[in-house]
């Protein structure tokens, strides 16, 4: 939808405007101007800006339909005749006490705010497209934080899932096992099914051997009792199996855990793992240690002192925040931008530590960079340990 303003000429009414005359009070669109223009040689043109930011160069107060001839410095806003009457009525007079000039009186001193201000914008611009690409950055390093933390949960839960489908596989082959080794196979059942005929078989042959025994014919019938023999043998491993078979018939082997036991499991899994953070701010450095010449108080938020010593040259940042108790490690990184040597020591230390004193070795945890030895106070003591960390480069 078009909401722009129309030309005030019947004959382009359809025609968006481009000027308004104070003096004439209408709105002009090209061809009007162009006319109005040389006509008009002392009337004024105000180009129009937006269709809500329109400068008419006519007062904007009800009922002030007016030129905007003077300027009002305790409002730093252009007014007209009638907010300088004396008459406080229909919002006349708003700016009868107020400080008010002629426009011929302050157009210096606003072109040369101009200029100040046209410097400000810069300086704006600049600052702001500086803060934008800061921000950039830490949009993307948030950005790659949070995919790093996606997917170390999803390593952790893919390990979890594995070790359950390892541990379901186990199981499995030890139920195949178990029954195999107590229950033999369908097989013997197939087996056993035949056993009566081969049990009358055998049965047959022998007492037809024992009844017709010839000795001349030695060799076959010591053949036969030896395959009888085998099949005896036979029978009873048959026999046996299916005895075993029957006996372990009462076996019922059960899987843990009960119920209960895996609702509690499951509870387990469905509040593992946890999202923790920490906030951090600067704390500024306590009033006391400026009262020393040994300190030295620098920073945007008054937070990094530097102590001066007879025999120690130190500095520090004073941040505090509370450690999650629940978790058993905490890490910092600490980046050494610029060293004259390595005999520095790099550490941390809690808040309420004495700012004062000179064995910093009893009051935190530190690693001296120039033999990579560690030192802290409790509850580890560490004095001299080595850190087996790799050597630190001088810059």
């Amino acid at each position: 939808m078009d909401n722009q303003i129309k030309c005030s000429s019947e004959e382009h009414k359809d025609i968006n405007a481009i000027s308004f005359c104070p003096e004439c009070k209408i709105y002009m669109c090209n061809k009007c101007e162009n006319l109005h223009s040389p006509l008009f040689k002392n009337h004024h043109s105000n180009k129009l800006i937006k269709d809500n930011e329109i400068f008419t160069g006519i007062c904007k107060e009800k009922n002030h339909p007016m030129k905007l001839e003077f300027f009002c410095r305790n409002h730093n806003q252009l007014c007209c005749v009638a907010c300088l009457c004396k008459i406080k009525a229909k919002g006349y007079g708003a700016h009868k006490d107020c400080d008010v000039y002629e426009m011929e009186k302050i157009k210096d001193e606003k072109k040369n705010k101009l200029k100040e201000n046209i410097k400000c914008l810069e300086d704006l611009e600049n600052k702001f497209n500086e803060n934008i690409n800061k921000l950039k950055d830490i949009f993307e390093k948030i950005e790659k934080d949070k995919d790093d933390l996606k997917l170390k949960i999803q390593k952790i839960f893919t390990k979890i899932r594995n070790a359950i489908n390892d541990r379901e596989i186990q199981l499995l082959l030890k139920v195949d096992n178990l029954y195999n080794n107590n229950y033999f196979n369908e097989d013997i059942i197939k087996k056993g099914e035949k056993l009566p005929k081969k049990i009358k078989s055998s049965l047959e042959r022998g007492k037809l051997l024992d009844k017709e025994w010839d000795n001349n014919n030695l060799i076959s019938y010591i053949n036969d009792c030896i395959n009888i023999e085998k099949n005896i043998k036979d029978i009873n491993i048959i026999n046996e199996n299916i005895n075993k078979c029957n006996t372990n018939n009462k076996i019922k082997p059960n899987f843990f855990p009960k119920e209960a036991e895996l609702n509690i499991f499951v509870e387990q899994l469905n509040s593992f793992g946890k999202i923790s953070y920490y906030e951090y701010r600067f704390r500024e450095c306590p009033e006391k240690i400026s009262e020393e010449r040994a300190y030295l108080i620098t920073g945007k938020n008054k937070n990094i002192f530097t102590k001066t010593g007879k025999d120690s040259n130190w500095a520090g940042t004073i941040c505090e925040y509370e450690l999650d108790k629940s978790i058993e490690e905490h890490k910092w990184k600490i980046k050494i931008l610029k060293t004259k040597s390595k005999n520095i020591s790099i550490g941390v230390a809690s808040i309420d530590f004495d700012i004062h004193s000179s064995n910093d070795t009893n009051c935190g945890w530190y690693l001296y960079c120039s033999n990579l030895s560690l030192f802290s106070g409790p509850p580890f003591n560490y004095n001299g340990k080595n850190s087996n960390l790799s050597k630190i480069n001088e810059k």
